[in-house]
């Protein structure tokens, strides 16, 4: 009797990856940036505090609004901020909103008038998303959150709206992932890629370790996609094997470069693999890469916490503003020292 495979030699049966390095070939074409990139916030940064302030919570983590949220951003030196729209009152992950429009687009409005008077830039806005989900009636009501959002993101002022391209589906291991990613996440993409254009707002895929785990289903993924209104929102903390729990042993930076042409944003993470391990991003290597590229947007942070973290939100006395302003000077530091080979 041979033995029950393993959930890693089932993944394996569903998707055989084309190595990164078939999408390197041709990679560092572009002559080297010696330029300023601009510097960003995204406001999941402040998850624990913003969801205490929209909960009403006083107990946890130290309550942080929106436009305070805005406000540090400018005070700490960051060039721009990406709100994230959970950050919007009346979002909600798994319904349409629950506040009205007048409410929303009013304090989106709101939004784009204080980064004006601040001179900070909004370089995008995101939702949470399952176009992989095996109900169809699920992926439908979450292209019309996408459509609702991308209204929002066009008033406030956002170019770009990250969506997930969705979990690893529980019935994947019946058919495989190509198909998915073609029959589910493909046709959900277009329509919100089709509605982004009317609206000036771009359709950002984030790869979050999930669909999207390597840097060759992203780019296959754009390539059955075909569409002019679609990006990468390069996530740096999410490249890894198909079907692993953690990217521990993976060539990270080897993804993120493959990625750096079809990119439109960023999110600069303190870890290259899962939060909850002791492997800290070389920065340096990190803006080598996207130095040797054609690629001249944003670059946000985003600082995240595991609940075993000494210095989780939930145990400080305010939001966590010196953790952020370090972890900017530490990326302003690698931009600096990479600007000569």
């Amino acid at each position: 009797m041979s033995p029950m495979p393993t959930t890693e030699d089932q993944f394996a049966n569903v998707y055989e990856q084309i190595p990164t390095s078939h999408y390197l070939v041709d990679s560092r074409r572009e002559s080297y940036y010696t330029g300023d990139y601009k510097l960003g916030l995204n406001f999941y940064s402040f998850s624990h505090n913003l969801s205490s302030w929209l909960n009403g919570s006083t107990e946890g983590a130290p309550p942080i609004d929106t436009m305070q949220a805005i406000r540090f951003a400018k005070e700490a030196g960051f060039d721009s901020v990406d709100i994230t729209s959970y950050y919007i009152p009346g979002y909600d992950n798994l319904t349409m909103p629950t506040k009205s429009d007048e409410e929303i687009f009013a304090y989106a409005r709101n939004i784009k008038q204080l980064c004006g008077e601040l001179g900070i830039a909004i370089s995008g806005t995101g939702v949470k998303n399952d176009f992989a989900d095996p109900s169809e009636a699920r992926r439908a009501l979450d292209i019309q959150r996408v459509k609702y959002w991308i209204d929002v993101a066009a008033v406030m002022g956002a170019p770009v709206i990250r969506v997930f391209t969705g979990e690893i589906s529980k019935d994947i291991l019946s058919t495989d992932w190509e198909t998915l990613a073609k029959e589910r996440i493909v046709p959900a993409l277009q329509a919100c890629a089709d509605y982004g254009a009317l609206q000036g707002v771009k359709i950002g895929m984030q790869n979050h370790g999930d669909m999207t785990s390597t840097a060759d289903q992203v780019i296959r993924i754009l390539k059955w996609a075909d569409h002019p209104n679609i990006g990468v929102v390069n996530d740096t903390g999410c490249y890894k094997r198909f079907g692993d729990r953690t990217g521990i042993g993976y060539s990270w930076y080897d993804d993120i470069e493959a990625v750096l042409p079809y990119t439109v944003n960023f999110q600069v993470k303190k870890k290259p693999t899962s939060p909850d391990t002791d492997v800290q991003v070389d920065l340096e290597e990190l803006f080598t890469r996207i130095r040797y590229s054609n690629y001249r947007g944003h670059i946000p942070l985003e600082t995240l916490w595991v609940n075993s973290d000494p210095n989780h939100p939930s145990q400080l006395a305010k939001p966590p503003f010196e953790q952020i302003r370090n972890f900017l000077e530490q990326i302003r530091a690698a931009s600096a020292s990479t600007k000569t080979k």
